[in-house]
């Protein structure tokens, strides 16, 4: 009975055993989709917001360059009144005064 006794100890132990090691995979794996799925929160978080800022950017250029066309065409039309023609063609800008005409190409600082 005693060597019954010891097989049965023997048995229960390495269930035990087995048991433990399943439960310490399981949280492992449990933890680390956990933590990975964390991450994944914030990355997309820190992007969102970064577009977010992208888009308030655009959205600001957008109105500055709408000003700043505004303001060409204010002053084409103040220019014209006083009998200089300013006329823009992509980039050359063609300025006629009735008597000499002057053309030069709008040059982009680095």
């Amino acid at each position: 009975m005693g060597t019954t006794l010891y097989n049965i100890a023997s048995v229960v132990s390495i269930v035990l055993a087995l048991a433990t090691l399943l439960g310490g995979i399981f949280a492992f794996r449990s933890g680390f989709v956990h933590t990975a799925n964390q991450v994944q929160e914030r990355v997309i978080g820190a992007l969102q917001a970064e577009i977010d800022a992208v888009r308030a950017r655009i959205e600001d250029l957008e109105r500055e360059n709408t000003r700043l066309r505004h303001t060409i065409e204010t002053i084409c039309m103040a220019l014209k009144t006083r009998g200089i023609v300013v006329s823009i063609d992509g980039d050359m800008v063609n300025i006629r005064d009735g008597v000499t005409s002057t053309t030069a190409r709008i040059q982009e600082k680095a």
